[in-house]
């Protein structure tokens, strides 16, 4: 890792030595067939090396690099490891190799014309590929090892990359199987090259030109090339091991006797020959070390005892030792894995007791270093357990804040479980990895632990490892909101000094309080919890608690009326993450409420965009609530599209996960959903009969708490609608007044009721209290910015929509000076339900006062979703300064929210 000690190894997340590509070794024949091959016979994009250990593929991606190089291409190195299967880490990596790659320069450069006519919402690859595109010079991007990946998520993303690689780009990947990356489609489309192992085999050219490039001291006959050449098939690693074992006289005896020897079977022999060859004490350098999974000196020093191994490592890897350095200082190295394997296989086999002692060692200095991984690694090799399961406790902290889950739930299976529960710091914190994974089996192990620890901690100050915090957060996880609202409430977060993960603990926790204080109505008490949540998060400088905390103010936003707030705050919020890759548990906690507010505000290619880049992150990763808003703001997009099969494959994926997860309520609100859909169709006998079989949730809900997914739709308003379109007028009617009496401050399901309420007033016959019912919501909707909510109702609500434009326009017409909705505001609902009412009325019109030009560059940012603090940034003036500006384009258009502006800037022409 980047950083030489533990307090810098805790700060940074980058392990410089993955980014590091492998400088060429003196003597290495040049693979000019493969390399003319490669980067002149053919267009593909992609260029795929798959073949077994030792064939060569780093040396071949290295002699690219540096072909590529000559020609005047930027280049970058990634080697994958295991680890890289956690996507939150992946994503770190992949982002600091272009980073490292691009430069300064293109990291943020100006924005083009293309810039503001593109959508502000992206895939998971655009990121990289805008970049890629702004370097503006060819790029050649190299990936080794990539077999080792096997995350869904992360071939998910390269599938997707590798169809859509920039022209300026080419990719390079050195790999021992083909992971599924729809490589048939690749190759069939001619967007990739594949060599495989018989491609890599060196000829019979290349065989007599790497060992007479010797020289004569190696004295290797025609005869005997074309015996090694036919033993080896041209395998590069055995004819590299055939050259190191050619000074023992037995190897060159036996050459007539390899004939039936598998390829592993001889390369095996010949590493052994190779060892025997060395002096004793190199022997055991090399049989000690084999175990390590990279070298520095003071490691090696620490595991054979002996001093100077910086010497002795620079003159392995300049005789051709399988060793290579893994950074431009030779600071690190790295054993072939195909050489170390060997090695290390007969060091367990012949000294089990000299194998364990070097694990020791090893997990005892790298632990001191702050090196947490290996030092994990090393402890479990040599069964210290206790070791493994402190450097786990000490390295968890850095992990959780920062996202990197999949990695701690890697380790902690290989842990036994009494050394976890044993330490509550680190019960808690594979706890938090678990619950956000939703590995509700694996969280059953430790939760007596947690159960026990939140007993003995009750009333005690507690500066980390709060167990009942985590109890909060897996009820919440497991959808029993009761018992979360419980726990959570015994917790104090007031005033805490604490830093670190402590921070990070009483950052969740105080975004939970405020979203139970945003769901039961309080939204004061809920904005002075983000408030403190947020100083909690900064002090954590905690990755994902961070994003929930934005979510949590965004749904506020949005219930109590502020769409186009809650739209700015996600815009930001999204644009800080946006290079985040791995559709991070932050990024997917944001778009779980960008969803909605993007549904309200009727940016239907926005939600779009977004859910096809965070849906299946949203699904994975956010509470039960929150997945249940997107995903039905998202089947509701479809809907408005006209899309009625894929409105039903996106709630039948919904509820596939809620079963899946044994949540019941959310069952239920998809149902209520269906019969909405029902009910608006004109089917009401299937409507009925459906709610008939809705079963509710068994589990205690708490008082005042409205589910924000029911916000939406649920119980209560499926009943007033069933009732409505059943003509129990009656039922209805008590339904509404009952809900009014419990809907103070909540904006959005006050509009709601509003609008159901105009309906059922307008089924009675009573269209002037259907139209002041009307008006109420559009009082209410206004100002916010909301759309859908506004016509989702039906043809009831658009007949009433349109009575209420002609007598606005009659007004107008008249001169009379009537209160109510705008007309910009009106025609902005009729265009979203399909009318056009405006299209003739402001045709050739002109603002009340014409726009500046800084107005009309406002406006354009504006409609492209640009942030206040963005476009400060961009035109280089203060965020007041543009509020100004706003308030200034927002009177001059007769105006009095963002979505209106965009509306009246579109239809008079100041927008294209």
């Amino acid at each position: 890792m980047i950083g030489d000690n533990a307090a810098a190894n805790a700060e940074v997340e980058v392990y410089s030595h993955k980014l590091f590509a492998p400088t060429s070794y003196a003597g290495a024949i040049e693979r000019k067939d493969i390399l003319q091959r490669v980067l002149h016979g053919t267009a593909a994009r992609v260029v795929f090396l798959q073949a077994p250990a030792g064939h060569g593929k780093t040396t071949t991606l290295q002699q690219l690099k540096t072909l590529c190089e000559q020609d005047g291409c930027l280049s970058g190195w990634l080697t994958f490891d295991d680890a890289d299967n956690d996507t939150r880490r992946f994503s770190v990596h992949l982002q600091a190799m272009v980073l490292a790659l691009i430069g300064d320069s293109a990291r943020d450069a100006p924005p083009g014309d293309d810039d503001f006519a593109a959508p502000k919402l992206r895939t998971r690859t655009d990121w990289i590929v805008d970049r890629l595109l702004k370097v503006g010079t060819p790029v050649a991007i190299f990936l080794d090892e990539f077999q080792v990946l096997t995350n869904k998520s992360v071939l998910a993303f390269f599938r997707e990359l590798f169809e859509h690689v920039p022209g300026n780009v080419r990719m390079f990947i050195g790999s021992r199987s083909v992971p599924d990356i729809g490589m048939a489609k690749l190759l069939v489309n001619n967007q990739t090259t594949l060599l495989r192992a018989d491609d890599l085999r060196f000829t019979r050219r290349e065989v007599e030109h790497f060992f007479a490039s010797r020289g004569p001291a190696l004295e290797v006959s025609r005869e005997e090339v074309e015996s090694i050449w036919l033993h080896t098939e041209g395998w590069p690693a055995a004819l590299q091991l055939f050259r190191l074992s050619l000074a023992n006289p037995e190897v060159r005896r036996s050459l007539g006797d390899f004939g039936a020897s598998r390829p592993r079977e001889l390369a095996e022999y010949l590493t052994d020959s190779v060892l025997s060859l060395q002096p004793p004490e190199d022997q055991e350098f090399l049989l000690r070390t084999s175990l390590l999974s990279r070298m520095t000196a003071e490691l090696c020093d620490e595991v054979t005892g002996r001093s100077r191994s910086q010497d002795t490592l620079l003159r392995m890897e300049r005789s051709g030792l399988f060793i290579r350095s893994l950074d431009a200082e030779a600071r690190w190295f790295k054993y072939h894995a195909l050489f170390s394997s060997f090695l290390a296989e007969e060091l367990r086999t012949e000294q089990p007791a000299v194998a364990r002692e070097v694990h020791q060692r090893a997990a005892a200095w790298h632990f001191g270093n702050g090196y947490y991984e290996e030092a994990i690694h090393h402890a479990i090799a040599c069964a210290d357990c206790e070791l493994a399961a402190d450097a786990m406790n000490e390295w968890s902290s850095t992990l959780v804040s920062r996202a990197h889950l999949m990695t701690v739930e890697r380790w902690f299976a290989r842990l036994p479980l009494a050394c976890v529960t044993s330490r509550k710091d680190l019960v808690v914190k594979v706890a938090y990895a678990l619950i956000f994974l939703r590995r509700y089996a694996e969280l059953k192990k430790i939760e007596p632990a947690l159960e026990q620890g939140a007993a003995e901690q009750l009333g005690v100050a507690v500066a980390s490892g709060h167990c009942g915090i985590a109890l909060a957060m897996a009820a919440m996880s497991r959808n029993e909101v009761a018992k979360g609202f419980e726990l959570i409430g015994r917790v104090d977060v007031r005033n805490r000094d604490v830093a670190g993960f402590g921070a990070f603990e009483y950052g969740a926790a105080a975004n939970l309080l405020a979203y139970r204080a945003i769901t039961c109505g309080d939204f004061e008490r809920g904005r002075e919890l983000i408030a403190i949540a947020r100083s909690y998060n900064d002090r954590a400088q905690a990755t994902f608690s961070g994003g929930y905390m934005v979510a949590i103010e965004g749904f506020g936003q949005v219930l109590r009326g502020q769409v186009d707030d809650a739209l700015n705050r996600f815009r930001s919020a999204m644009a800080a993450h946006q290079p985040e890759l791995d559709k991070s548990f932050a990024s997917a906690a944001i778009a779980s409420g960008f969803a909605l507010a993007l549904y309200e505000s009727n940016e239907l290619n926005a939600l779009e965009a977004l859910t096809e880049a965070h849906l299946s992150g949203i699904a994975d990763s956010t509470l039960p609530d929150w997945m249940l808003t997107a995903f039905m703001a998202t089947a509701r997009g479809h809907e408005a599209r006209g899309r009625n099969a894929r409105n039903n494959e996106v709630l039948d994926e919904a509820e596939a996960i809620c079963r899946a997860n044994g949540w019941t309520r959310p069952v239920a609100t998809l149902n209520w959903e269906r019969v909405r859909r029902l009910l608006l169709a004109g089917d009401l006998a299937r409507a009925t009969r459906l709610a008939a079989s809705i079963i509710p949730d068994p589990l205690p809900q708490p008082d005042n708490w409205l589910p924000i997914a029911e916000e939406i739709e649920g119980e209560t308003l499926g009943r007033i609608r069933l009732a409505i379109h059943s003509g129990d007028a009656a039922t209805a009617s008590e339904l509404i007044a009952a809900e009014m009496a419990n809907a103070s401050g909540r904006a959005y399901r006050l509009i709601k009721l509003h609008l159901l309420d105009a309906v059922l007033q307008q089924r009675k016959g009573q269209r002037n209290a259907a139209h002041r019912s009307l008006r109420k919501a559009l009082q209410l909707a206004e100002p916010g910015g909301y759309v859908r909510v506004m016509i989702d109702e039906g043809s009831d609500i658009l007949t009433l929509l349109q009575e209420e434009y002609a007598a606005l326009q009659e007004s107008l017409t008249g001169g009379e000076n009537r209160l109510g909705p705008s007309r910009v505001y009106l025609e902005l609902l009729l265009n979203a339900a399909g009318f056009n009412p405006g299209a003739s009325s402001l045709a050739g019109q002109r603002p009340l006062e014409a726009l500046t030009d800084r107005e009309k560059e406002i406006l354009v940012f504006l409609a492209n979703g640009v942030s206040n603090k963005e476009m400060a940034s961009r035109v280089f003036v203060s965020e007041n300064t543009i509020k100004f500006h706003l308030k200034n384009i927002y009177s001059k258009l007769a105006v009095s929210s963002r979505v209106q502006a965009i509306t009246a800037g579109r239809q008079l022409g100041l927008i294209t």
